[in-house]
């Protein structure tokens, strides 16, 4: 426009209401159903799977892997962590060896525990998750599973047994 005057005082107001609209565009739902997923989902994944907890107020190892992508960001295994931590002694692990003595080749897990590959939870609708569940090399269940979130909670909406494919015993 000719002749148009910007008043540069109002330059830093201005940007700052533009990021803040585009943030609050970013967060208003309107994403194609996209959502953050984050500890919250995986530890929903993870509690679903758990044993009872024992009455002897012991608390049994859960080993969690990472099926094939990245490892966990460490404030995720904190925040999974800290969700279950009264009830079971989360430890992260990158191999099946790191939870596994490799010496029996039908061995469980160390320390009793169990041995959960988590894949990664697709962001958009239908939140879906590969989940395999080690005992034993002769004992390896996996599921499909599907999450819901509402209102801020994720929640396993539905658990379809699969074959297992990653946490086999002779890997």
């Amino acid at each position: 426009m000719p002749g148009a005057r910007v008043d540069v005082k109002r330059w830093p107001r201005m940007l700052l209401a533009v990021v803040a609209l585009a943030a609050v565009s970013a967060c208003d739902g309107d994403n194609d159903g996209a959502e953050l997923v984050g500890a919250a989902g995986y530890s929903a994944v993870i509690d679903d799977f758990l044993p009872p907890v024992p009455s002897d107020g012991s608390r049994p190892v859960v080993y969690v892997a990472r099926l094939g992508e990245d490892p966990f960001a460490l404030t995720e295994q904190v925040a999974m962590i800290a969700a279950i931590e009264e009830d079971f002694d989360l430890r992260f692990v990158d191999t099946i060896a790191a939870a596994v003595d490799s010496e029996d080749a039908d061995a469980p897990p160390r320390d009793d525990g169990l041995l959960f590959g988590v894949g990664t939870i697709s962001t958009a609708p239908p939140h879906v998750v590969r989940v395999e569940i080690y005992r034993a090399a002769s004992r390896v269940d996996a599921y499909k599973v599907t999450l819901t979130v509402r209102d801020g909670v994720w929640q396993v909406d539905t658990s379809e047994p699969v074959d297992p494919e990653v946490l086999l015993g002779d890997e």
